[in-house]
């Protein structure tokens, strides 16, 4: 090896240590597909086996990968805190109880009358709603 920084010395160092505290190594990597990343009821997965990924923009600042949300399984997805709640605090089924919103009656555009906004002055895009234009 050539000359080293501080930086490079002490960052090898803390790799190595790492490593060997680390659960996963070269035989057991850890993936989108590992069962410590799945949500199969314990508390360490959140994903459902796939279907998300990052993506780096172009040198344009343009994506050059969209993720496709419509197949996500959120309803499965989650540890089991995320799900159940920890110490009677939180949890998907709690907050989905306790919704107004579900997927029988979900929430859209027309869930809520702004009406009273608009007539106390609600601006939208800039422009006061319902203001007359000569």
């Amino acid at each position: 090896m050539g000359k080293q920084t501080c930086l490079e010395k002490n960052g090898i160092n803390a790799r190595h240590e790492q490593i060997v505290r680390s659960d996963y190594n070269i035989e057991n990597e850890y993936s989108a597909t590992h069962p410590n990343a799945i949500a199969d009821g314990d508390v360490k997965g959140k994903g459902v086996g796939g279907g998300h990924t990052h993506w780096l923009p172009n040198c344009d600042g343009t994506p050059n990968n969209r993720i496709d949300y419509s197949n996500f399984n959120t309803e499965n997805a989650g540890g089991k805190y995320d799900i159940e709640g920890r110490n009677g605090i939180g949890g998907r089924k709690k907050a989905l109880a306790s919704s107004l919103y579900n997927k029988e009656n979900m929430y859209g555009p027309t869930s809520v009358d702004t009406t009273a906004n608009v007539n106390d002055g609600q601006y939208f895009v800039g422009q006061q709603i319902g203001q007359k234009t000569t």
